[in-house]
């Protein structure tokens, strides 16, 4: 982060640009979403005011705006921690997962909507970079320093990663949105990229597989990281890579719509053991505007055997499905799948019966979610509540709420405490209270919803 104390700033009147100083260069920035919302276009809130002036107080005075403090955890020294990436004022909330508290929102100017999060985040890992789903690429952000190692610019607005479990690649599906439109020339892309950090090649895409105008939208692994599976949206596909050689070893059909439109598969997760594959479902037909509503559903898929999957579910609005999930996350013990569902709370889906269970009330809208280092407790940032809710898998009930920032959206798991920057954190009170730095980059948006769709 810069170190400058006499950044200029300005107040966010339309939230896309600020200071005059941007430590991170603008690649991908032509395609940023220039529509995305304001969060404090109705005013301040009075508390989070008082609050954020307390905090900005507090840090100056006792830092002197300089960078100072020390940070944990690393191999021999695993702090669980995760990362909560606030799209409103694009500071990065970092929360003791012990303790479940807040530890701080330092300024980072950029964000992600779905970070890759499932492997390399266990309690036994020491994979230390976070990598940020940014318009037009990839960001590489430390989790020591919080400052960018790498950038993997794909050329697409929507960027969909994931890191292998050995951490030595990140793979990414660029393109792919319910929102294109139904037919196209263009080519869309999936990239795999070198993400070991001891290696000359870091950051640098090491294979690319050009897909047609199919829509990759989003990529998830199996445990071994010998295949990944990628869902065709426009091309109603669920696509097998085998990842080294990088190449589709395996295609098949999504299966059969439940309207007059069509499946539409979108969003993917895989189980940790690589049994299970669950798909969300768009339900309905392509375009910003399209001619059959989408509805939603959940896929279950058995992929015990790679490279040919079967659909053994699909969980619908008859099934007590309340909305259409936008991403899943799985449990460790296969017994239940958790779904994000906008505006209406977390669904539970017990894996056991294939049956929808119930829906938790978070407090509001989340579209994702991240299981904790100890992948006992499944982090989801709540968007309009400026919130993170804290679901206990045992007992498959919201267990504690923690404050973050402004709209977050994102969240990853770490073993890595970051080391104190007092210079970002007072710019992170600072652009809770509306007053931003940099070019408050954006993650993928469509109509000022952060995921592919």
């Amino acid at each position: 982060m810069s170190d400058d104390c006499g950044c200029g700033t300005t107040n966010a009147d339309s939230c896309p640009s600020g200071a005059d100083a941007d430590p991170r260069p603008a690649k991908g920035s032509d395609l940023a979403n220039d529509d995305r919302r304001n969060p404090f276009a109705e005013g301040i809130d009075r508390r989070r005011l008082l609050k954020s002036s307390g905090a900005v107080g507090a840090t100056a005075a006792l830092a002197g705006c300089s960078g100072g403090g020390g940070g944990s955890g690393g191999e021999d020294d695993p702090v669980p921690t995760m990362f909560v990436f606030n799209n409103g004022d694009r500071t990065v909330s970092v929360i003791d997962a012990e303790s479940d508290e807040l530890v701080a929102s330092p300024f980072l100017g950029t964000t992600a909507s779905f970070p890759a999060n499932q492997y390399s985040t266990g309690i036994d890992d020491d994979h230390d970079v976070l990598w940020l789903n940014v318009s037009g690429g990839v960001r590489g952000v430390d989790q020591r320093t919080l400052e960018e190692v790498a950038y993997v610019e794909t050329g697409y607005g929507p960027n969909y990663p994931n890191v292998t479990p050995d951490g030595n690649h990140l793979l990414i599906a660029s393109g792919g949105t319910t929102g294109m439109e139904p037919e196209g020339d263009e080519n869309h892309a999936i990239f795999r990229v070198d993400a070991d950090r001891d290696s000359e090649a870091f950051g640098e895409v090491t294979a690319e597989i050009e897909t047609g105008y199919v829509g990759p939208c989003d990529m998830t692994l199996g445990p071994d990281g010998d295949y990944a599976f990628v869902v065709d949206v426009a091309d109603e596909a669920i696509r097998v890579l085998s990842v080294d050689p990088f190449e589709t070893v395996a295609r098949v059909d999504a299966g059969e719509p439940v309207t007059d439109g069509n499946v539409l598969p979108f969003m993917c997760t895989s189980s940790f053991d690589g049994e299970l594959l669950l798909v969300e479902n768009g339900e309905g037909t392509l375009g910003g505007e399209p001619e059959v509503p989408r509805e939603g559903s959940e896929s279950v898929w058995d992929v015990s055997d790679p490279e040919n999957p079967e659909e053994l579910a699909k969980i619908t609005r008859d099934d007590g499905l309340p909305g259409a999930p936008i991403t899943s996350e799985v449990s460790p013990d296969n017994t239940a799948a958790y779904l994000f569902i906008p505006g209406e709370g977390v669904g539970v889906i017990d894996l056991e019966a294939n049956e929808y269970e119930t829906t938790l009330d978070v407090g509001g809208s989340s579209i994702s979610g991240s299981w904790g280092p100890n992948r006992e407790k499944l982090y989801v940032p709540v968007q309009d509540a400026n919130q993170v809710a804290v679901i206990e898998h045992e007992s498959r009930e919201v267990v504690e709420t923690i404050e973050v920032g402004e709209a977050p959206t994102g969240a990853a798991a770490g073993t890595v405490r970051p080391e104190g920057d007092a210079v970002a954190n007072v710019q992170g009170s600072l652009a809770s209270l509306g007053i931003t730095f940099g070019e408050m980059e954006a993650s993928w948006c469509m109509d000022g919803h952060c995921y592919c769709g």
